[in-house]
């Protein structure tokens, strides 16, 4: 049982010193948050213009998702936009079909 907690500590101590961040106080962001928020906020504000019959939490819930999935990429901030529309589409088609729902007032349930 030692030698496999000493292979677990060897192996943590390689990966603190290759490079990697150690704790979150050393994580360093590719740009500045406040770049990131400005186009979230431009973004929000554009979305729910053209998309008015969609919640204006709707569209900020989707700009979030879509952030989320551009920080995993290269470029995040040259992806966002482009996720950011396409989520709000989606809520956007989501909403309108909730809507049917509501004044139809016919919910289909499983068996």
């Amino acid at each position: 049982m030692k030698t496999i907690d000493d292979r677990i500590d060897r192996s943590v101590k390689l990966a603190n010193t290759t490079g990697q961040a150690r704790s979150v106080n050393d994580y360093v962001p590719m740009f500045p948050i406040s770049t990131a928020e400005e186009l979230k906020a431009s973004l929000v504000k554009k979305l729910s213009a053209e998309y008015d019959e969609v919640a204006t939490r709707l569209v900020f819930q989707s700009v979030n998702e879509a952030y989320a999935l551009a920080t995993l990429a290269g470029e995040p901030l040259l992806l966002l936009p482009a996720l950011a529309e396409e989520k709000v589409r989606t809520a956007a088609e989501w909403s309108a079909r909730q809507e049917v729902f509501r004044h139809t007032g016919s919910l289909a349930f499983a068996a």
